[in-house]
């Protein structure tokens, strides 16, 4: 999960988390398809969720992050790009979006 600590006015560390890919990819498909995705394998099957994290954690700098992954699961291709926008479009040519 993306983490990331600033400091407040107060001089105490705050940490924000930000939710996982893995979770936003969930979501995604949900806000699509409706809550029940258990029909779905594991992600995990299809893509190493970890290295997802880690290539869109936040970035502690200045600096601009850019590219996205595509990738098909559970009858959509999934794309993540650098702000870690999830884009769901279902693989069948009869739906549309």
């Amino acid at each position: 999960m993306g983490e990331t600590t600033t400091n407040a006015p107060s001089n105490k560390q705050t940490t924000v988390r930000e939710p996982s890919i893995v979770v936003l990819i969930q979501a995604a498909i949900a806000a699509r398809d409706g809550p029940e995705t258990s029909d779905c394998p594991p992600l995990y099957n299809v893509i190493d969720p970890d290295a997802l994290d880690t290539l869109f954690a936040p970035l502690h700098r200045e600096s601009e992050r850019h590219g996205k992954v595509i990738f098909e699961y559970c009858g959509y291709e999934i794309t993540v790009t650098d702000d870690r926008t999830v884009k769901v479009a279902s693989l069948d040519a009869n739906e549309s979006e």
